[in-house]
């Protein structure tokens, strides 16, 4: 008998197992990799299935053979995968649909108060070698560029650090940029991003204000970049050639593979422009190499590398005269002193990504960023060398504690920044003294966040969080006034640790609607540079800067998700502003101020069209609009509060447009036929603290026409024409802004006197592309 049902379990063993086979895996965004909650995955042609859980994960028993898998996810193109082992984890990276709007990431269940999200569409719109084109779509958001191609600024909200000297009129301060979970802001408090390959990213998010508590909780927020992912289960090698007016020439060969369980990207470019004025041409090479491998069912690997080389040409401010005179030229000092910003930089970093049990995460990245810099500027010279490494762990959770759905993420970043400079600073006022330096500095930022998500019953979610924060700053200030001061010595600044908690409280209603309000604070600390005063020393009494901000909002869509769109309303309130003053012809920083900005923001997008097999395939017009009241309160040009001291409280915040308009149409046919175009309305700006001079409003119109086709089982190809400016309009693409013009007088020739404007190419400018891709 016991043989009998030996033999017996043996035969029917098979069918037991066959009977317990199961497919697993997660549903991933391409491009960031996040989790996607809520996917649908099906066995193909049948209904058997799973819903992705809070970590994108799925797991189908089934007694069929399973083939492929078809999955779909709102906002994403669905997705056939093919299954040829089933007992393999599938990592499955679904692509965001084209239907999203715009500069907005609507999910009505799960919403993202202060957060937008632009896609690779977006990031198309226009040539794709800038950011401004598809950044400013986002409300509330200005991107500003010194250079044609180089040295940008984004104002976040209103909110820029401070209002003088070199510190709002240089690179990006008072928010945090990463890119591929790389802190590309420094540890001094500086963003620069001439060394960013903007053509090769695939996905931006912006974070406004301090409505994060994983990512430093700077003022102005952060912006986080991610590098665009290979098609999957797909190996090509692309050639890409722009051309474009006033001899523009980019060139970008790619190499993409991906299979079921790693990828590859592999990318070169090299860019050169004239300028369309004298002294403001730019070459840029980028090299660059992004992969993931999925190491086991819990771990994957993703690795970055970039090297880079930057040269910008500066031309230099010009007066308002010659601006609204539309000439071709530029600042002479600028040109006597061949000033240009030179910079060579690596980026790398490598992110592990585990999973320790079904519900705890871990993703750790370790990082580092060697960047080396010299720029002649119109009154002296800095030459820089900087590496700064450095890490960032975070571990998330995901589980159910009753009814309650909680997700949880606690980690940490340690981040340090070394620099050496020299330079020479000559003051521009007799007797034109020159004040050479010569430092060796540092600067390390530690910080620990937590954020949770509690999703109650009745669609209720509350959302709770804080971030703890430590700056130092350590100078070795080796000359003052040209003399040897301390070659020794170095003098440190460290700050007191800053706790900056959030709250935020989410009602949704039904799939597609939700409201919001959240309470959110931040901190800016000043540059490392902003901490030396005016005899040399450290300033110990420079304080952060602090901010609340108070958000309320609404999203959702109607119309089976043909009309997508969202409202927010925001105030933030700063203290402990920081200002520049002068003394000893020496300028230097303190906290003198208070500033509010408060303001409303709204998307809407309507799919008029959306319907493959018909000619016109695709009819969507897009608006996003911008209201920002943006003043000073109880701000003053010092705190020394003597005759000399203005006050320019209730003044408008300079720089910052009361009003932003954007509006698009996008248009696609079944005859592989795109169009993509984009008006923008920019308000009057004041130029001044005491808001005497404003440079007056603009317009843009830029379109973009295209053809992309198949061309057989191998060769695509991607040809486009389009134009930036189309209308002629008399713009700027950076302003520049300090307490020295308030109150100049009018030059003879209708100028204020100072220069203050960098212009736009006063006519269209058009280019070409053309992409060339064979698949293997």
């Amino acid at each position: 008998m016991n043989r009998l049902f030996s033999i017996l379990l043996l035969l029917v063993m098979p069918a037991m197992v066959h009977a317990q086979a199961s497919v697993h895996g997660t549903v991933v965004d391409q491009q960031t990799g996040t989790p996607i909650v809520g996917a649908s995955v099906v066995i193909t042609g049948t209904t058997v299935g799973a819903i992705t859980n809070d970590a994108g994960g799925f797991n189908i028993i089934t007694d069929r053979s399973v083939t492929s898998l078809t999955v779909t996810s709102a906002g994403y193109a669905a997705a056939e995968i093919p299954v040829t082992d089933a007992s393999v984890a599938l990592r499955i990276r679904l692509t965001p649909s084209q239907t999203k709007l715009p500069g907005v990431q609507i999910v009505a269940n799960k919403p993202t108060p202060s957060t937008a999200v632009l896609t690779q569409q977006d990031l198309d719109r226009a040539s794709g070698l800038n950011l401004e084109n598809s950044i400013n779509t986002v409300p509330g958001v200005f991107m500003q560029s010194r250079t044609p191609w180089g040295g940008a600024r984004i104002t976040i909200r209103g909110y820029y650090p401070s209002t003088s000297g070199n510190s709002p009129n240089s690179n990006g301060l008072g928010y945090n940029v990463f890119l591929n979970d790389i802190p590309v802001t420094d540890a001094s408090g500086a963003t620069i991003l001439d060394d960013i390959d903007y053509s090769t990213l695939g996905n931006v998010e912006v974070i406004k204000g301090p409505a994060s508590s994983q990512y430093g909780s700077q003022i102005g927020g952060t912006v986080r970049f991610t590098t665009a992912r290979p098609t999957p289960n797909e190996t090509s090698l692309s050639q890409q050639l722009t051309s474009g007016s006033y001899g523009l020439l980019r060139s970008n060969t790619s190499f993409q593979t991906a299979t079921s369980s790693s990828d590859l990207v592999l990318n070169y470019g090299h860019q050169t422009y004239d300028s369309f004025r004298p002294h403001s041409g730019s070459l840029k090479d980028y090299l660059s190499a992004t992969g993931d491998y999925t190491v086991s069912d819990n771990q994957t690997l993703s690795a970055y590398f970039a090297y880079n080389r930057s040269f910008e040409e500066l031309a230099g401010e010009i007066d308002s005269a010659d601006f609204y005179a539309r000439r071709r030229v530029s600042n002479a000092a600028y040109l006597a002193n061949d000033s240009h910003i030179q910079i060579t930089s690596f980026i790398t970093g490598l992110t592990d990504n585990y999973r320790l049990t079904d519900d705890i995460t871990n993703k750790t990245t370790v990082f580092g960023t060697g960047r080396t810099y010299g720029q002649p500027f119109a009154h002296g010279f800095t030459d820089a060398n900087q590496f700064t490494f450095g890490a960032r762990s975070a571990f998330g959770y995901s589980g159910q504690w009753g009814v309650v759905d909680v997700t949880g993420t606690l980690g940490g970043m340690l981040e340090r920044t070394n620099i050496s400079t020299n330079g020479v600073f000559i003051v521009p006022a007799p007797p034109y003294p020159q004040r050479p330096t010569d430092q060796e500095n540092y600067a390390t930022i530690a910080s620990l966040f937590t954020e949770w998500n509690f999703a109650m019953p009745s669609q209720v979610t509350l959302t709770v969080g804080a971030s703890l924060n430590k700056n130092e700053f350590g100078i070795r200030n080796m000359l003052k006034n040209g003399q040897v001061f301390d070659t020794t010595t170095t003098q440190v600044r460290s700050f007191d640790a800053v706790i900056a908690p959030r709250v935020a409280l989410t009602k949704g209603f039904g799939s597609n609607a939700s409201v919001y309000a959240s309470v959110s604070s931040g901190y800016t600390p000043p540059l490392l540079s902003n901490t030396i005063d005016n005899t040399g020393a450290v300033d110990l009494s420079l304080k952060p800067e602090r901010a609340v901000q108070y958000e309320v909002g609404a999203q959702g869509s109607l119309f089976a998700n043909r009309l997508n769109g969202q409202v927010a309303l925001f105030d933030v309130e700063n203290t402990d502003k920081l200002v520049s003053q002068t003394a000893n012809s020496i300028t230097y920083t303190t906290n003198a101020g208070k500033q509010r900005d408060r303001g409303a923001e709204a998307s809407l997008s309507y799919l008029v069209i959306d319907d493959p097999t018909q000619l016109v395939s695709l009819v969507r017009p897009w608006a996003s609009y911008t209201y920002n009241d943006s003043r000073f309160i109880d701000f003053k040009s010092d705190n020394n509060n003597t005759a000399a001291t203005v006050d320019f409280s209730d003044r408008a915040v300079p720089r910052v447009p009361r009003n932003m308009f954007n509006g698009g149409l996008d248009l696609s046919s079944n005859q592989r036929i795109y169009l993509n175009s984009t008006y923008q309305y920019v308000d009057k700006v004041p130029v001044t603290l005491d808001n005497s001079t404003y440079v007056k409003s603009y317009d843009l119109l830029g379109a973009k026409i295209g053809y992309k086709t198949k061309m057989d089982r191998h060769w695509s190809l991607d040809a486009s024409l389009g134009g930036d400016n189309l209308l002629g309009s008399t713009y700027y693409s950076f302003l520049f802004v300090g307490p020295n013009y308030a109150g100049l007088a009018q030059a003879p020739d209708g100028g204020h006197g100072d220069g203050y404007i960098i212009p736009g190419p006063y006519k269209a400018t058009v280019y070409g592309n053309l992409t060339l891709r064979y698949t293997f």
